[in-house]
Order: structure tokens, then sequence, then C-alpha cells
């Protein structure tokens, strides 16, 4: 089970090449696992010390309702770091259909729920077109709030919707009230439930060693199954993988298990976009022994540093061009704020995020057969969760420790 909220907040202070929606969706995958990449080595090279689970698709979804009210500068940075300029897509209109098929996405045997909402300062000027694309790309309803005279009641408004788009998975989103210069919150929810396709046996688990950063050893329960997984070695990483599917076989687990118990950190710097998706490609169906940690993690982000890395920078400054929300131009984003739990278990898993962009005033018959190949998730590791038919991690994890 998995789930993520990323939330963004905004304060007050050429000719382009036509691209077929189909083929905008695939180059939007694309761009999103670039995107989701850069922030995961961005993030684990920042926290050393803790374990990384955030949902790419969630923070990509809540900028992109940025991305649809941002002009010059900032719509370029957007692209960039959004990993859209690198995709070659340029159109507008292309990139916002592309989003609005991410929020549709749906499968018939796992549950993946992703809800956006837009909470406007009342009597605050919001251009009418914005409205209208938030609604129509995004599902996401633009509703008056009262950030300045109202803003417990606000905040508890917040908190019961991102717990409601989350099962409960994700109780809250703010401890405090938003600043009194608030003047718009972008709040992306993703929720993800998926029952594996072959259960773990309950009777199967057992407390075993795990490694904790590579050397400290504890003993977690551990889930074990035999059975043919989809395996590959991935020698650029030093590692090899295997993925394990859930009912439905649209989307899956990947673990991306270092060969050595101290090398995951070769895993996050040499970790590429190609590679996310060639690990897909090479993967050979194999008789394994899997042994998998049962575990439940939760993080919390403040993404403006990290993002401010990866290049969007004009956003969060004097600099900033939201003219395609409001004619003001003193608006800039002031917070961004991703949320996120993952729980694997014997029944499989559920995942979910929030992602909160806070806008302001500028100041995730018997015969002997040979021997399975063993798979022993006992030291640190990596897992994404995968989309096989948009090719798509929507949600994406560096394991240091357990308890």
């Amino acid at each position: 089970m998995a789930s993520f909220v990323a939330a963004l907040l905004l304060s007050a202070a050429a000719s382009l090449a036509p691209t077929f929606p189909q083929d905008a969706h695939l180059r939007h995958a694309r761009a999103s696992n670039a995107f989701g990449v850069a922030l995961f080595k961005e993030l684990c090279s920042k926290t050393t010390d803790r374990n990384v689970v955030f949902s790419p698709a969630s923070v990509s979804i809540a900028l992109g309702m940025l991305y649809a009210g941002a002009s010059g500068k900032n719509l370029g940075e957007l692209s960039t770091v959004l990993g859209l300029s690198d995709a070659g897509l340029v159109d507008r209109d292309a990139v916002l259909s592309a989003y609005k098929s991410l929020v549709e996405t749906k499968s018939a045997n796992a549950t993946l729920d992703i809800a956006n909402i837009v909470l406007i300062q009342k009597d605050f000027e919001v251009l009418e077109q914005y409205r209208k694309d938030v609604a129509k790309y995004f599902h996401a309803g633009a509703l008056s709030v009262d950030f300045f005279r109202d803003a417990q009641r606000v905040a508890a408004e917040i908190n019961d919707w991102v717990k409601k788009k989350t099962r409960g998975e994700i109780p809250k989103l703010l401890d405090v009230a938003p600043p009194m210069n608030t003047v718009a919150f972008l709040i992306n929810a993703i929720y993800f439930k998926g029952m594996w396709e072959t259960t773990f046996q309950d009777r199967d688990t057992k407390p075993l060693a795990f490694y904790n950063h590579g050397q400290d050893e504890v003993k977690v329960a551990t889930m074990s199954v035999r059975r043919r997984f989809g395996y590959a070695v991935v020698e650029e990483l030093e590692a090899r993988a295997l993925e394990v599917p859930y009912a439905g076989d649209r989307f899956s687990m990947v673990v991306m298990l270092p060969n050595s118990r101290t090398g995951l950190s070769t895993v996050e710097t040499r970790l590429t976009t190609d590679l996310v998706e060639k690990i897909a490609n090479r993967l050979t169906l194999r008789d394994v022994q899997l042994w998998l940690p049962k575990f439940k993690l939760q993080t919390e982000y403040d993404l403006v540093e990290p993002l401010r890395r990866l290049g969007l920078i004009s956003a969060f400054g004097k600099g900033a061009d939201f003219s395609g929300i409001s004619a003001r131009n003193d608006l800039q984003v002031s917070d961004v704020v991703h949320k996120a739990v993952v729980e694997v278990s014997e029944e499989g898993t559920v995942a979910a995020a929030v992602t909160a962009v806070r806008v302001s005033f500028k100041s995730g018959g018997f015969v002997r057969l040979p021997p399975p190949t063993p798979f022993r998730v006992e030291h640190p590791f990596a897992f994404y969760i995968w989309d096989k038919v948009d090719k798509r991690a929507l949600f994406m994890g560096a394991i240091r420790s357990l308890q």
C-alpha cells in the first residue's frame, strides 16, 4: 500500500511542432521517469542516513498544475526540471493532455486513485482560463477559501481532504495553519493498493537478519516464496533486479538489490532513466526463492531546495511569472511539501503520497528440478513501483534501515 501527497503553496510578493496524443503520453512517461530519477538521486545524496520514499508522479502532477499557469522563464525552468524539454514535449496542450491521461489512469485489478484540488484565497482574482484548465486536465476543483481570516478551519479542511483521498494512510498534511499571505494551495494525492499476483503465506514469514546501512544486524519479519519471477543482472549498478508483480499484471514492484551489503550508494549514483526502462526489457522469467522484508515507511520532504538544485529557481523568487494564474505580477511559490507512506506485507503493497504547493505574495510425475536462484533481500536496496503499460515509475525508494 502506498500513499503520497504533494502540495504547492503560492504567495504574492517560437513556433511549436504538434505532438500526437499517444506519442505525447509516452514522452510524458519518459519525462516523468527522468524527473523521478533526478529527484531520487538528489534526495538520496542529501539524506544518506535515512530511508527515501517518494512519488515522482505525485510531485510531477502538483508541479504540472503550476506549469498550467506559468509563463516566461518559469515555464522554461518547469519544462526542463520536469523532463519535458528533453522528451521533446514543447506543446502546452500536449503536455496538459498527457497529465490528464495520467490523472485518469485506472486498473481493474489494483486501486490507483489520483486526486487534485486547488484552494484559492477568497476575492483573489484568478483567471477563468486557469480555473478551466485545472478542471479539464487535472480534474481539480478551484475552491474559494479564506486563508487570511479562517486559516485554522482551512488547514483542518485540507487535512480532512488528504486523509480521505489517501484512505487514512496520511492523516494530515499541515501541522500549522498556512501563513496569512497564502493566496493558493495546489494539492495532489495518490493512493495505490496492489495485491501480489502470488501472495506470501503468513506461516512462511520469519524473523531474519537485515543489515542496516550494510553493517548493523537486526531481525525483521521477512516473507518468503518460491515462484517464477522476472530477474535480471544489472552490471551497470553492480546489482540484481527482481520484478514482483501485482494481480492484473499492470503494476509491479521492481527491487534493485546491490551485490554487496554496502552497495546501495552505487545504485543511487549510477541509476539513470535509461536503466530504469532497460531493466524492464532485460527481465527474464526464472525460478527464484525470494526473501523480502515486510516494512512500512513514512517520509516527509520540503522540496524547495531539492527543486532549486535541479534548476527550478525563478518560481521561488521575485522573478516568478505566474501570469497564467492571475493578472497580478506578485506571485511566487513559497512551499513544496511532499509526504509519503509505503507498506509492504504478505498481501501486497499500499502506498500513498501527497504533494502541496503553496503560492504566496512575494516578500511513493515427479521431476527433480534444479535449485532456485536465491534472492535474499537482507541489506539496503532500492525499489520502484512500475506501471508496465505506461512505462512509468509511480513510486521510488531507497531502504537503508529497517526496524
